[in-house]
């Protein structure tokens, strides 16, 4: 019983700071830069990939081994999710329910608290 206590703390001390903090507002600004990093990326990759397939301008130093057309595919994945996460407003959702689970957790740790006090 005191180790459902302790968890319900736990829980509610995270979703305390993750709510009330302003981690996950700050998070969607974090979002929106690697968003902005990797299309730059993805864009570097993509030029990479054409002067790639014109063999005859390249310098031989710049011929190398790696796929840079999988490299533009990762970077636009990243950039697609960092997208999602930093424009469409879930971060900042997400705080709003934290701190809806930090109220709740935190009522389910004071009652387990009384429990445990009075089942001794």
């Amino acid at each position: 019983m005191l180790g459902l206590v302790f968890f319900f703390f736990l829980v509610a001390l995270i979703a305390g700071i993750l709510g009330f903090t302003g981690v996950m507002v700050a998070a969607a600004g974090i979002a929106k830069i690697f968003f902005f990093i990797f299309v730059i990326l993805l864009i570097l990759s993509l030029i990479m990939s054409v002067l790639r397939s014109m063999d005859s301008t390249i310098d031989p130093q710049l011929k190398g081994n790696t796929d840079v057309l999988g490299w533009a595919v990762s970077f636009f994945v990243i950039a697609l999710i960092a997208g999602l996460l930093g424009f469409t407003g879930l971060m900042e959702a997400t705080a709003g329910i934290a701190q809806i689970i930090f109220v709740v957790f935190l009522v389910l740790f004071v009652i387990s608290l009384v429990m445990h006090i009075f089942k001794k």
